[in-house]
């Protein structure tokens, strides 16, 4: 059984899972983020863009190491993402034409998966609060400063936070550190009540993502891509592909398709790369197959800006 613990540094990188972006927010289509392993030497990854027909691809991060985990700002304008270029993996914010970057956290704890609140002023992200420590939620402002921890749980590992398009709400991940029987949860911010969502015990290590509407919830399970209701009910699965590896979801800004990564199908072997399916599991395409980069889960700009 994989575990997320193990995206960090090498052992990611010979993993079939990858960070996976934010939340996406309504308007317009733009464009697709993802970061991208260079699959001849996977010490380097960077952050791209693609229009959703596959083309105008752009690499938008040239530094040293690993920039990956995008999230679009509900305006389009910004891309958080994560990065170790100092060492550590800390949470990051850039325009959405890859200018500007600046370091949001210096926790120096393995910080991951960041998501912007839906009015911008603040990014949720993951991280231990020692370097060895259980993981917990956190916020920081998307100007900068202390981080705020959103959650203390020292035998529960609560990872990949996404916020839901109204801001009040968190979905995530929580299970055992090992992640043997992880979950996906919610957590009300206004009043601290959690609800589990899922039950069942195929393995779930991804970030999910709401429909623009908030109404449904696209996530991963057992490798295969599924969608439910908010509340957790009515799953289904949109792929069952047994012996593919499919993974991270990102909704449409339209919420008429979802987004993700995988390998196999239609996919040449030895490759990974980013999908669309309607958001019924129909109509499955390749976005923009980069032969020699391992895409990673992508994240789906709102406003159709063409940054």
């Amino acid at each position: 059984m994989r575990s997320t613990t193990a995206l960090v540094g090498a052992a990611l990188l010979l993993l079939s899972t990858a960070p996976p972006a934010g939340a996406t927010y309504e308007g317009q289509v733009g464009r697709i983020a993802f970061g991208a392993f260079v699959a001849s030497d996977r010490t380097q990854a960077d952050i791209w863009s693609v229009r959703p027909d596959g083309q105008a691809l752009k690499q938008l991060t040239h530094a040293p190491g690993h920039d990956i985990c995008p999230a679009y700002s509900a305006d389009g304008k910004h891309i958080a993402f994560c990065s170790n270029r100092t060492g550590a993996y800390e949470i990051w914010v850039m325009g959405a034409n890859g200018k500007d970057e600046r370091q949001l956290t210096q926790l120096g704890t393995r910080s991951l998966f960041p998501d912007f609140s839906p009015n911008g002023e603040q990014v949720a992200f993951d991280a231990p609060a020692v370097v060895e420590g259980a993981t917990d939620l956190w916020t920081v402002s998307s100007t900068g400063g202390t981080p705020t921890r959103v959650t203390d749980t020292p035998d529960v590992a609560e990872r990949l936070p996404v916020w839901s398009p109204d801001g009040h709400t968190l979905l995530y991940v929580a299970g055992p550190p090992d992640e043997s029987s992880a979950q996906l949860w919610t957590l009300d911010l206004r009043t601290g009540l959690r609800a589990q969502l899922t039950f069942d015990d195929t393995f779930k290590d991804q970030t999910a993502d709401w429909s623009p509407d908030g109404a449904v919830i696209a996530y991963h399970a057992d490798d295969d891509i599924w969608r439910m209701d908010a509340d957790g009910s009515d799953q289904v699965n949109l792929t069952g592909t047994p012996g593919i590896d499919e993974f991270g979801t990102a909704f449409s800004p339209d919420g008429t398709e979802i987004s993700f990564t995988g390998t196999g199908g239609l996919v040449p072997a030895g490759q990974r790369y980013v999908q669309v399916i309607a958001a019924d599991g129909a109509d499955r395409r390749l976005v923009a197959p980069t032969p020699g980069l391992l895409q990673a889960v992508p994240a789906w700009q709102p406003l159709g800006s063409g940054r």
